[in-house]
């Protein structure tokens, strides 16, 4: 059995912008429910003080990954949000150990 590849995007919007970037991120959640082949799940984590987010999306494998970051789905949503934001950093990560359920 492989590995699931998960991807880790710290994201910081542009001062003023937290909100409707949020906005924007949950109505984007609910556009892609159900429809990403291969995502195993998701968790956005928000920093306490407001300034940035964590978004940890995990997929069956990178290959779906892939497909998922060409599709419209996502390539329309990240044209809308990138005006908004200061800075994006992504990575591709696999599990190294789990403990107890996040």
């Amino acid at each position: 059995m492989t590995k699931p590849y998960v991807s880790i995007s710290v994201i910081t919007p542009k001062p003023g912008q937290f909100e409707e970037f949020m906005e924007l991120q949950l109505a984007q959640h609910h556009r892609v429910r159900g429809q990403v082949p291969g995502l195993r799940g998701g968790r956005l984590f928000r920093s306490l003080d407001g300034r940035s987010v964590v978004l940890v999306t995990a997929f069956e494998t990178v290959e779906d990954a892939q497909r998922f970051r060409e599709n419209p789905l996502l390539t329309e949503h990240m044209a809308r949000i990138q005006p908004l934001l200061e800075s994006a950093v992504q990575g591709g990560y696999e599990t190294a150990y789990e403990v107890g359920t996040v």
